[in-house]
């Protein structure tokens, strides 16, 4: 059955005021080389709370990766892939973010280390990221097992799935996608209609940076852009999504993408939230309640309920809201 789009209609905490402020601030300030990009993500990310002392750093397959929780029992398993372009963030930049989504799920979490474009470009965080399912699956055979991650991170969650789909191994149980980035192309109406009013991304930038990650390979490639893809047979699907980013057409693309060709799908849009607001969840409220939405809906799909619900309480069952670039998801665009 079709799952219908879900709109949080919610107008904007004061804090959401802020944030978009510092953002746009941020980027007038934009390092003007990758190495100084990659110090300032890291800076960021120190703001907003310390790492704690007792995570586990542990070798997985040519990168590594960080035990939030170590498995227990048979209790979900979250692996996270971080965002930053495929160039930019690590473990530790995401540490906050992926660990309120496993503490709203109940769930055990490795977040990881995936090695890096453009010193080790396609398919090495592919590769990184399929290494780190089966790793998990080895450790932790009867446990339920969530993929989850934001921008970049999300699309390679997408890519894995698809790679272990094809090869024939245990999928995992779900999808957790926060903004996810399946086109690099950039091509998408989204990115000539929303420029104005996203403060993070700059089409441009994204480009610049999937360039470096792609190595040469084609950018419609279906393990670089998973939108270009066979999107049949994926495991069940939550695609979280802002109204105010230039990568919106990506995420309403994939949901009618997963829909059309069969499968499970739940979208969760915020037409006035930026991209991957939950990452600033310590000071904003949205990104607190959009990570527990995506932990209740971990947990019920985990415990067996058999596909992501519709929306907790507080939203309504509609299509994104007139004015966006996408108020009328009917698959891809350009």
């Amino acid at each position: 059955m079709p799952y219908p789009d879900m709109v949080v209609p919610d107008l904007p905490s004061p804090n959401a005021a802020l944030v978009r402020q510092m953002l746009r601030h941020a980027a007038l300030r934009r390092p003007g080389t990758l190495a100084q990009w990659r110090v300032a993500y890291e800076r960021a990310a120190e703001a907003f709370a310390a790492a704690p002392a007792d995570l586990e750093v542990v070798p997985v397959g040519a990168a590594s990766g960080i035990w939030i929780r170590r498995p227990a029992g048979n209790r979900p398993v979250l692996l996270y892939l971080h965002g930053g372009f495929y160039c930019l963030g690590s473990a530790r930049t995401h540490l906050h973010l992926a660990g309120l989504l496993a503490d709203a799920a109940g769930a055990a979490c490795l977040v990881l280390d995936y090695r890096r474009g453009p010193e080790d470009p396609f398919p090495a965080a592919v590769d990184d990221g399929l290494a780190a399912l089966r790793a998990i699956r080895a450790a932790a055979p009867d446990s339920p097992l969530v993929v989850a991650g934001d921008s970049a991170g999300a699309g390679l969650a997408l890519s894995v799935a698809m790679r272990v789909r094809d090869d024939g191994s245990r999928p995992p149980d779900l999808l957790v996608l926060l903004s996810p980035w399946t086109d690099l192309t950039c091509s998408s109406r989204s990115h000539r209609e929303l420029a104005a009013a996203d403060p993070v991304l700059a089409t441009d930038d994204l480009r610049a940076m999937a360039a470096r990650y792609a190595g040469g390979a084609d950018p419609r490639r279906p393990e670089l852009s998973p939108l270009f893809g066979d999107l049949a047979r994926l495991p069940p699907v939550l695609v979280q999504a802002g109204g105010q980013e230039v990568l919106l057409d990506d995420a309403m693309g994939l949901v009618d993408g997963i829909r059309a060709a069969g499968g499970r799908a739940v979208l969760h849009h915020w037409p006035h939230m930026f991209h991957v607001w939950q990452w600033y969840h310590p000071i904003l409220p949205e990104g607190v309640r959009a990570l527990r939405d995506a932990g209740e809906v971990i947990r019920a799909v985990t415990a067996g309920a058999g596909t992501p619900p519709d929306r907790t309480a507080g939203c309504a069952a509609s299509t994104p809201a007139a004015g966006t670039a996408s108020s009328a998801p009917t698959g891809r665009r350009g």
